[in-house]
């Protein structure tokens, strides 16, 4: 199916997720170890401020408050370079956040960084430029010394020509991947091929994630999952979700994969680029 795609990150429908109750419950679970390491930090921290009070409410206002810092740091139109963290990492499990999840770890570092800085967490989505920045790159180290950054380790297809194997090389290292020489150590495997042709004109196609409570998470093909957006499950937007199903190995993916993540500061879904896709083969 197609519909008009967006044009940039969807704050609105995300900022309405993250407030809905049966979301913000998720959070309870780690309300008191947050607290804990906040009060640790407020304490011995050089010019910290008090530590703020730790809710469910607070938890989930505070993820939503470290995308858009991120938009405004690194979004596509964003002054910097640099890669966004990855959506999926803020989607707030069914079953709710753990202790070892990374977005636990992502709350533990962005509650950390704000007591030491002396911003309200609840207004972090004001956070810009170097600011917004250091805050995103600081929830970054903390992801990485917890091994729960995804890694993308590329291996080029002996298609790709070596003037756009350079081209390609440069773009993934501003992104934080690498390239591998062997194909069995490689996180995606990248040809040359073309997929993108499932457009026409501000119309894109799109498939639906997942439905609750009378909508429906939406992710347009060839755009970030930052853009996916809860809809209402009404024409166009009636299909039941796809089964993602089980995968191993590397992804096999087209160049445009690299092309495009570089041109919106963020990974983009490999399911849209894989390699031998058709126009039209399981779009919603």
């Amino acid at each position: 199916m197609a519909t008009k795609g967006p044009h940039q990150c969807q704050r609105d429908t995300w900022a309405a997720y993250y407030a809905s109750p049966d979301v913000v419950e998720r959070f309870r679970g780690v309300v008191d170890a947050l607290a804990t390491e906040a009060e640790v930090t407020a304490s011995t921290a050089v010019s910290a401020s008090q530590a703020p009070e730790i809710s469910e409410d607070l938890l989930a206002t505070l993820t939503h408050n470290i995308q858009i810092a991120q938009e405004n740091a690194y979004g596509r139109d964003g002054s910097s370079q640099g890669v966004k963290l990855p959506a999926s990492l803020f989607v707030v499990p069914d079953h709710g956040v753990e202790e070892t999840s990374p977005l636990y770890t992502i709350l533990s570092a962005a509650i950390e960084y704000v007591i030491t800085h002396g911003i309200d967490a609840n207004a972090a989505q004001a956070t810009s430029g170097s600011a917004a920045r250091e805050l995103v790159e600081a929830v970054r180290l903390k992801l990485a010394d917890s091994r729960q950054l995804p890694t993308v380790r590329v291996f080029f297809a002996a298609d790709v020509s070596s003037d756009k194997r350079t081209m390609l090389t440069e773009a993934l290292s501003a992104l934080g991947g690498s390239v591998v020489d062997a194909e069995h150590n490689a996180t995606h495997v990248v040809d040359s091929s073309e997929v993108r042709s499932g457009q026409n004109g501000d119309e894109a196609w799109f498939r639906t994630l997942s439905r609750r409570d009378g909508k429906a998470l939406v992710h347009w093909w060839y755009t970030p999952d930052s853009y996916d957006a809860w809809v209402a499950t009404e024409p166009p937007f009636t299909a039941e979700p796809e089964d993602a199903g089980e995968r191993s190995g590397a992804w096999h993916v087209s160049q445009q994969w690299i092309e495009d993540s570089a041109r919106f500061h963020e990974w983009l879904s490999e399911e849209d680029y894989e390699a031998g896709s058709s126009d039209t083969g399981g779009k919603r």
